[in-house]
């Protein structure tokens, strides 16, 4: 439970968040492409830098917690650098997160004595962004208007799922280490690239649901 106690110690910020609307896919198109055009076509598998700016709303139970934060996702070194910020423009805290690791760089004093406080924004970040990724080596099954990519893990499954358009729409981990699922809605094209402007993750285990409404997009050379 440590993770949601770290969460609920983040500082509220004033403002309204629009509610998350249900996932829908396309069905009036049939998924046509191959395991390597779904893998080479995400966003997340690309090799770019993005700077996004994000609003963020996180729930546990009745409880509701707005904060806005900027984001660096470097998808080639698989890094990500969040910087949450309140209506001041105060910086609560600035986190750097690996596939493997995480990095406080730095925190107010309120938060910088918390215990799992890196480690519990870090796995969020990591589930959504960074990892785990689809493989070549993956099972394929085309399912007409969408197409599913997954693999067996200890004590459960991993799958990725692709509309018709070959955007990735939804990673679902069950297994021994956790149960959680990552939705990535309202896909709209920067520099050649599709990226999601609604990303929506529940983890069903700690009864936790983050939803990130992605406001501003800027490529990074």
């Amino acid at each position: 439970m440590s993770r949601i106690y770290v969460l609920l110690l983040l500082l509220v910020l004033a403002g309204c968040v629009p509610t998350t609307p249900s996932q829908q896919l396309p069905q009036d198109c049939s998924a046509t492409a191959s395991v390597e055009q779904l893998l080479s076509h995400s966003w997340l598998t690309q090799g770019g830098v993005w700077r996004l700016r994000q609003l963020t709303l996180l729930e546990i139970g009745p409880k509701k917690i707005p904060l806005e934060g900027f984001l660096r996702l470097d998808t080639a070194n698989k890094q990500a650098r969040l910087v949450a910020m309140n209506e001041m423009g105060v910086v609560l805290f600035d986190l750097l997160v690996t596939e493997d690791g995480q990095q406080l760089k730095r925190a107010i004093p309120q938060l910088q004595q918390v215990k799992g406080l890196a480690t519990g924004v870090a796995q969020s970040l990591r589930q959504i962004f960074l990892q785990p990724r689809p493989a070549e080596s993956d099972r394929f099954e085309n399912l007409d208007s969408r197409q599913k990519l997954w693999r067996s893990i200890p004590g459960g499954y991993l799958r990725f799922i692709y509309d018709c358009h070959s955007d990735l729409r939804t990673v679902r981990f069950s297994g021994d280490s956790g149960d959680w699922r990552v939705a990535y809605n309202d896909y709209q094209t920067f520099a050649e690239s599709r990226l999601p402007l609604e990303i929506v993750m529940n983890d069903y285990r700690h009864s936790v649901k983050l939803s990130l409404w992605i406001r501003e997009v800027k490529g990074e050379k």
